[in-house]
């Protein structure tokens, strides 16, 4: 008997942790880390503050702890696609796109992860995060050289490099300042993203014949 109330104890403390974080998310969707408050938390989580404190030591740990989860998910959906059929030119513009995508559809998500002020500690995990895009580009930046896809480039910077353009791309259309697009405004950004990023790192035809 007692393993079983422990096993629903640990349960109940999974639970509610989860739909802490989740009302969470949902501020931040809603319109960014600044909606973030240990009070709106509760109050959208059905839960008294205290409990919150229970499970995150503060406003920043909850906050530090959601931006993680959410960037990491985007990093492994960025990854998928990099490791997905096609060649390496085809890859990478689907993948330009998929970010360019995602982020028009969250658009407070997105720039709430991309370029929205923070606290130290996240911006900290912000940086961690564009290192971590730029591994996985890199990997399909070296293959795409190889081939002759790709012009001569040193893989590294030009990973980072591609990181720094589909961010910073949409951050004034992103921004709470700036209003929605139309569907035929998002696509158009979508496109002209995906081409800048094959074009910056095309190889011209005199190469691929050398």
């Amino acid at each position: 008997m007692a393993y079983r109330a422990t096993a629903r104890t640990e349960a109940h403390r999974v639970s509610t942790r989860q739909n802490i974080l989740s009302a969470a998310r949902g501020l931040v969707l809603a319109g960014g880390f600044t909606e973030v408050s240990m009070a709106a938390v509760a109050v959208r989580a059905g839960v008294a503050t205290g409990t919150i404190y229970r499970h995150f030591s503060s406003k920043e740990a909850l906050c530090a702890e959601l931006f993680c989860a959410a960037s990491k998910a985007e990093v492994d959906r960025v990854r998928r696609s990099v490791e997905g059929p096609g060649n390496a030119s085809q890859r990478l513009a689907d993948t330009a796109r998929l970010f360019a995508r995602r982020a028009i559809r969250g658009r407070h998500l997105a720039y709430a992860l991309i370029a929205e002020p923070l606290d130290p500690a996240l911006e900290q995990q912000r940086l961690d995060f564009r290192r971590a895009y730029a591994t996985v580009f890199r990997s399909l930046l070296e293959e795409g050289v190889a081939n002759k896809e790709f012009a001569p480039l040193d893989p590294h910077i030009a990973a980072t490099a591609l990181v720094g353009l589909l961010a910073e791309s949409l951050v004034g259309p992103l921004a709470p300042s700036s209003h929605a697009l139309s569907g035929s405004g998002q696509q158009h950004l979508i496109e002209e993203i995906s081409n800048f990023c094959l074009r910056a790192v095309a190889c011209n035809r005199m190469e691929k014949n050398e």
